[in-house]
């Protein structure tokens, strides 16, 4: 708290000094905030590093994703009936069938999936450099702006460089409008309107981009000029996700990935709440200055309206389509903060410019100051342990030493040196039982899937997380199990990264005793 209360002074300085941006004083200072920018971005790269060999999971279902990678790899299909051994998750399937060329230099594992992840995240920041420096230009814009979405790393819950697919959702979403706003050509145009089609094949919510960057060729180029995008995007968006082939991505990839999560959503207060809260207390300045902005050109200067204040109505959309899920962790806000953090750095810009009240007690700094603070968190938070190799082979003596099968629900399935049984994660069996149903069959469901856990032949166990009793899906295991160790901390440096709902570590074991 005392760090955050002095960025807001320091940054603060600027507006009772009255910066203004000729001033040799103001030249120092803004060569202090891209430095402070650069550092946030340098960190970044520094985790990269960090977490790209970290051997469980950062997030609780990256080993499940790493399932489906090798299936694509070995050319199963995904979206199959669940079993006690594997159930598909409900996202789009681009991520996993991306991934495979990499896999023939790395192999089909966590490492190769977080470096995916991790050049999507790149990408992104690279996209982000490229249109602020070219809408302002401006290159201290730039790095301030790359600077502000790496510092927003905690804000976007640590997930962007994690074996899942929202980088590439983001940079494919930044791209394509980044592709469209250049205005070239109709070929380069098209390009663009391809890239924000496949962010809607790598996560469903990038459908929303795909319509925004169509809708502004549409109003930019008008109707008839903007009518073969329209055939591109319709013919590769919803057409080919409703004849894909169900014999190559498995027959159930329509259920997976509409029927499953449609169920998820929930309009009500809370949903409401959640989704105001975050954006009041993480992206306040930048929210409003990117949505007055957008509010002021697409409106009433249309010669000044980008796509990037076009667009962020749908980026908005997509955050609150998250937030009416009340299971999601945060980075269902990733794609709407990244939109706040560059459309507030465009509209930041843009006032500077236009209004002398801003130039005169640069409010921009102010601006700047609130949002860098309200993103500061502690680094030490998001480094993995130094011991997470040397924990990961005692976690796999200690699971071998043990004279029966385990079942860690929370864990997935281990890439090598222990096979869990079943390997069925908590997660994607939930999934299928939150939605609107019958509670008996909800239970029935879960019951089937792990038949080997209640009904095992001998000796069985459970590791947990967290105690059962605290486990609203697995809680009835108790009738059946009973707990034998707490590990305490002894595999505390295979945590997971800071997250809403935070899994940390495997620690509680319980034993079949009916």
């Amino acid at each position: 708290m005392l760090i955050k209360l002095l960025i807001l002074l320091v940054f603060g300085g600027g507006i009772l000094l009255g910066l203004r941006r000729e001033s040799n004083l103001s030249r120092i200072f803004l060569n202090l905030v891209a430095v402070y920018a650069g550092a946030w971005i340098l960190f970044m790269a520094y985790l990269w590093v960090n977490h790209v060999n970290f051997p469980l999971n950062l997030e609780a279902m990256e080993l499940t994703v790493v399932q489906h990678f090798q299936r694509a790899v070995a050319g199963q299909p995904i979206y199959v009936e669940p079993s006690p051994g594997f159930v598909p998750l409900a996202y789009a399937p681009f991520y996993y069938y991306f991934s495979i060329p990499f896999a023939w230099l790395f192999g089909a594992n966590l490492f190769t999936l977080r470096l995916v992840a991790i050049l999507g995240m790149l990408g992104a920041e690279i996209v982000i450099f490229l249109a602020v420096k070219k809408e302002t230009q401006s290159a201290w814009w730039g790095i301030v702006a790359v600077g502000l979405f790496a510092a927003a790393y905690r804000v976007m819950d640590t997930y962007l460089d994690n074996a899942h697919s929202d980088s590439w959702l983001l940079f494919c979403a930044f791209l394509g409008c980044y592709l469209i706003s250049l205005n070239k050509s109709r070929s380069v145009n098209a390009l663009g309107v391809l890239v924000l089609i496949a962010s809607f094949w790598f996560k469903q919510h990038g459908a929303l981009f795909a319509m925004g960057g169509v809708l502004y060729l549409t109003w930019r180029d008008g109707l008839k000029n903007s009518l073969p995008y329209w055939v591109v995007a319709g013919a590769l968006g919803p057409v080919l996700y409703l004849l894909a082939p169900t014999l190559f991505f498995g027959s159930l990839f329509h259920y997976y990935t509409l029927t499953v999560p449609s169920g998820w959503s929930h309009l009500n207060v809370d949903a409401v709440v959640r989704y105001v809260v975050f954006i009041v207390t993480n992206y306040p300045a930048l929210a409003g200055i990117g949505v007055v902005a957008s509010l002021i050109y697409v409106f009433k200067q249309k010669s000044k309206a980008s796509i990037w204040y076009f667009t962020l109505p749908f980026a908005l959309l997509s955050g609150f389509m998250g937030a009416l899920d009340p299971g999601s962790n945060n980075n269902v806000f990733i794609p709407m903060g990244a939109w706040f953090i560059l459309t507030g750095a465009l509209g930041m810009a843009a006032f500077l410019g236009e209004y002398q009240v801003v130039r005169k007690w640069s409010l921009h700094l102010a601006a700047l100051g609130l949002s860098f603070a309200l993103f500061l968190y502690n680094p030490a938070s998001v480094i993995v342990s130094s011991q997470a190799d040397e924990a990961y082979q005692d976690f796999i003596g200690y699971l071998n030493s043990l004279d029966g099968p385990v079942y860690a629900p929370w864990v997935g399935q281990l890439e090598d040196g222990y096979a869990f049984a079943p390997a069925v994660h908590w997660v994607p069996m939930e999934d299928l039982v939150r939605g609107p149903g019958a509670e008996d069959e909800d239970v029935r469901i879960v019951q089937e899937l792990l038949d080997p856990v209640i009904r095992p032949e001998g000796t069985a166990y459970i590791l947990t997380n967290y105690p059962l009793e605290n486990d609203p899906l697995l809680f009835f295991l108790l009738d059946d199990y009973q707990l034998v160790t707490d590990l305490g901390g002894r595999f505390a440096a295979l945590s997971t990264l800071p997250k809403r709902y935070n899994l940390e570590y495997p620690r509680y074991l319980y034993q079949y005793a009916p």
